[in-house]
């Protein structure tokens, strides 16, 4: 009688950890957060936000560049994107640019007002974001390394 007790009892420990890693499995899965871009009728692309290192906006396109150097022009406006991306992480830095708080290594709103990011490019910032940019900026990295 023990035995069978015992034996249910680790069956059922067993399916429980099977169905709790199963799952744990799918919401990592989910968490990633990720943006559809279309590219072209019917055909949609799903980027991880992690993957983009800053946008431009052209008119009413927005071009994405993406950290292994490549690009895609997509036929909506930035603004749209943005309500779209995460507030946090991403800044918009000019009227024309927003760019990925992760891929900043350097900046300067006193003298030249621009932003490095990690591929090289510098990206102005204007007078009128600026406030926005260092508010998003200290809240990202924390007090001691904006200041």
């Amino acid at each position: 009688m023990v035995t069978t007790l015992t034996n249910a009892t680790s069956f059922a420990v067993a399916n429980f950890k099977r169905e709790f890693n199963n799952f744990g499995t799918e919401t990592r899965l989910l968490k990633e957060p990720s943006i559809s871009l279309p590219i072209s009728c019917k055909k949609t692309i799903s980027v991880a936000w992690k993957d983009i290192s800053h946008l431009e906006a052209i008119s009413n396109y927005t071009m994405f560049y993406f950290n292994n150097g490549k690009k895609l022009l997509v036929s909506r406006t930035m603004k749209d994107f943005l309500a779209k991306l995460d507030a946090e992480l991403f800044v918009r830095v000019h009227k024309s640019f927003a760019i990925n708080l992760n891929y900043l290594i350097q900046f300067d709103v006193k003298e030249e007002m621009f932003v490095q990011l990690k591929d090289g490019k510098k990206i102005s910032v204007s007078r009128r974001k600026k406030k926005a940019f260092l508010e998003k900026t200290k809240n990202y990295l924390g007090t001691s390394q904006v200041f």
